[in-house]
């Protein structure tokens, strides 16, 4: 695009155009290093784990575990894993590919070189939105597949066992889930993490629309992410949480509880589909006012 490379017009072209800009940039494949490198100390921090904390809990349920084998396979480690990595990790890669996308380019002077040519200003957006989603998947799938792939090859299959208060299906109680129906619900589950982090992405996309850097995009979504991060774990504020975004992000930990709530589940991908509507739709009226000076 800078140096005279033509814009296309067409939705397929335009969607391929933004993905080799994105596969293009470095910064774009260090989620995927970072995510392999953290499963793998996972992993040898899951050898060298006896879970007393979890046994000790367990037994406050009737629930006794002579050792950590008995319940520590790779489902459990599997699913562990993806509290912290979809709920910190992630959305800090999301953020950061999502800035780059406009503010970045406005950034680098190449936005405007891109808006000379015909293409409309809601079209190029919404493409952007379109490789966020398909790059938001792509991590969800690589993070899930690559973290159930090791932990059954390093601690075997068996019934998943958790305690509730990890996943937000209730502060008491324990979830025990056949080892037969963890492939189905981990899939589940990853498909709706997707969808949460799209909700980010789109977010993302209207404050890089307001913004001329980079940097400044992906700090200010990631300070409006922890902050409502913050005010749904306070327990006063209950009444709010239903309206915070966060909430509906983290819908895929309802999987992992012994029965699915698919009411819930539904009623939360209602909220994010209203979520992205929302966030495009300012995105898009902003991005055709703002005056691209660089």
């Amino acid at each position: 695009m800078a140096n005279g490379q033509r814009v296309p017009g067409k939705w397929s072209a335009l969607f391929r155009f933004e993905w080799v800009k994105m596969a293009g940039r470095r910064i774009s494949w260090v989620p995927f290093f970072t995510i392999a490198i953290v499963a793998a100390l996972i992993v040898i921090v899951f050898y060298k784990s006896e879970f007393k904390f979890q046994r000790e809990m367990f037994k406050s349920f009737k629930l006794t575990f002579k050792n950590k084998d008995e319940f520590a396979n790779g489902y459990f480690m599997a699913v562990h894993s993806f509290n912290g990595l979809f709920q910190f990790l992630i959305p800090i890669f999301i953020s950061v590919a999502s800035g780059i996308m406009l503010g970045g380019e406005a950034e680098q002077g190449t936005l405007r070189a891109c808006l000379i040519r015909p293409v409309s200003r809601s079209r190029l957006l919404l493409s952007k939105f379109a490789v966020l989603w398909t790059y938001s998947m792509v991590i969800s799938v690589f993070t899930v597949v690559l973290l159930t792939l090791l932990g059954v090859a390093n601690f075997g299959t068996g019934t998943f066992y958790t305690l509730n208060l990890f996943f937000n299906n209730g502060i008491e109680g324990i979830a025990v889930i056949p080892a037969e129906e963890m492939p189905m619900r981990i899939v589940l589950a990853g498909a709706i993490a997707a969808c949460g982090l799209t909700v980010l992405a789109s977010l993302a996309l209207l404050i890089s629309s307001l913004v001329e850097s980079a940097a400044m995009a992906y700090v200010i979504t990631l300070a409006v992410y922890f902050v409502f991060f913050i005010l749904r774990a306070f327990p006063f504020l209950e009444w709010l949480h239903p309206y915070l975004f966060v909430t509906h992000m983290y819908r895929w930990q309802q999987c992992f509880a012994t029965e699915i709530k698919v009411g819930d589940i539904f009623v939360s991908l209602v909220h994010q589909a209203g979520y992205i509507v929302a966030f495009l739709t300012a995105a898009v009226l902003l991005f055709k006012e703002r005056d691209i000076k660089s």
